[in-house]
């Protein structure tokens, strides 16, 4: 099965993401910040090789996403793992660019995400079981 880590500071966000994703019957994982979400990465049984996808906010505490995004994508291990950046915050044209220049693809909160959301995970991660 899929596995996609989803990485939010919100209770509230971690649920409705897991529950829409469920419903394509994609697996989540999920940590509450950026720290959290390397150290899972690089868990030394190898659980970090699972994930196919990641989905992740952009304002958290202790580690936020912009640092994550810098960690996978100067990783060799984290490079090739599709990001959905899903952030309130991260709205202006210049935050979209950087997004892009990792690689990450935006969608807003405020967006009707959920049906948005499991979409495009089928389409990142095709012929995934």
């Amino acid at each position: 099965m899929a596995k996609v880590l989803v990485v939010d500071d919100d209770p509230s966000i971690l649920a409705a993401v897991g529950s829409a994703l469920a419903q394509y019957g994609i697996e989540t994982d999920t940590a509450q910040n950026g720290k959290q979400a390397l150290e899972k990465l690089a868990a030394p049984s190898g659980e970090g090789e699972d994930y196919k996808a990641i989905i992740l906010d952009i304002v958290m505490p202790i580690m936020d996403g912009w640092a994550v995004l810098e960690a996978l994508k100067t990783s060799p291990e984290w490079k090739h793992i599709p990001v959905v950046v899903l952030t309130g915050q991260a709205d202006t044209v210049a935050d979209i660019a950087r997004i892009s220049e990792y690689d990450g693809v935006f969608m807003g909160k405020k967006d009707s995400f959920v049906e948005l959301l499991g979409s495009l995970m089928q389409r990142l991660m095709p012929g995934e079981d």
